[in-house]
C-alpha cells in the first residue's frame, strides 16, 4: 500500500510538472481548455494524476475552473502588475534574509553565479544569462533559509514565467539588469539587509516598468488580449 501511494504521488507530481512546463513555455496557451482524457493520452498516464495536477494548478492560479471545464488562466495587464507587486515584496524579503544569514561559503558561491551572469552579459549570451539569473536567485533562496518563502516564490515564478523575459526585448536591459544584480550581491556580501532590500526593490521595479510599458502599449490596444 505504501509503495502504491508513493507511485501515485510520483505520477501526480510528474503530471503537475509537465502541465506547468507546458503552460509557462506557451505550449498551452491562456484560455486553452484542459481536457483530462487528451492530456492523459499525451503524457501516457491515467486520468487520475492529470486530474489532481489540474486541481493543484487551479489552486495556484495557473488554471481556472469554469462551469463548463478547466482552462489555462488568462491574465490581464493589471493581473501581471499585481503579481509582480507581490513577487517584489517576497524577493526583497529573500535578499534581506540572505544578507543576514549568508556564510562565507554562501557568499563565494553567490559571487561565482554573479561572475557567470556578468560574463554572459559581456558576450550578449541571452540564453546563458537567463540560466545564470535563475541560478543566482536559487542561491539567494537557499541562503534565505525559509521554506515557506521558497514555496511562495516558486508559485510567483510560475505565474510570471509567461512574461518574465519581455524586458530583455530592450537591447540595453541585459547590461542594466546585470549591474542591478551586482548592486544586490554587493550589499549581501557586506551583510547589509536594508541595502540589499533597497537594491532588489529598485531592480525589480525597473524591470516591471519596462514589462508594463510593453504590455500596455502592445497588448492593451488588442481588445480582449490576455496573457
Amino acid at each position: 500500500m505504501l509503495e502504491t501511494n508513493r507511485e501515485h504521488c510520483r505520477l501526480t507530481e510528474q503530471a503537475y510538472q509537465l502541465l506547468k512546463a507546458a503552460i509557462t513555455s506557451g505550449g498551452l496557451q491562456p484560455k486553452d481548455r484542459l481536457y483530462e482524457i487528451a492530456l492523459a493520452k499525451q503524457f501516457h498516464m491515467s486520468r487520475t494524476p492529470i486530474r489532481e495536477a489540474i486541481q493543484r494548478l487551479a489552486s495556484e492560479g495557473m488554471a481556472e475552473v469554469r462551469p463548463d471545464g478547466v482552462y489555462v488562466s488568462a491574465f490581464s495587464v493589471e493581473d501581471i502588475q499585481n503579481i509582480e507587486q507581490v513577487n517584489r515584496a517576497l524577493q526583497c524579503l529573500m535578499v534581506q534574509l540572505a544578507a543576514a544569514k549568508g556564510t562565507s561559503d554562501d557568499l563565494a558561491q553567490l559571487e561565482t553565479s554573479m561572475a557567470r551572469m556578468e560574463a554572459c552579459s559581456t558576450r550578449h549570451d541571452v540564453e546563458g544569462w537567463i540560466g545564470s539569473d535563475q541560478e543566482l536567485h536559487c542561491r539567494l533562496l537557499q541562503m534565505a533559509g525559509n521554506p515557506w518563502l521558497a514555496k511562495m516564490l516558486l508559485q510567483m515564478k510560475a505565474l510570471i514565467a509567461r512574461v518574465r523575459n519581455i524586458a530583455l526585448a530592450d537591447p540595453q536591459r541585459m547590461e542594466q539588469s546585470t549591474a542591478e544584480h551586482r548592486t544586490v550581491v554587493n550589499a549581501i556580501q557586506r551583510h547589509d539587509p536594508d541595502g540589499a532590500q533597497r537594491a532588489m526593490h529598485d531592480h525589480l521595479l525597473s524591470a516591471e516598468q519596462i514589462v508594463s510599458g510593453i504590455l500596455q502599449n502592445v497588448a492593451a490596444p488588442l481588445r480582449g488580449y490576455r496573457f
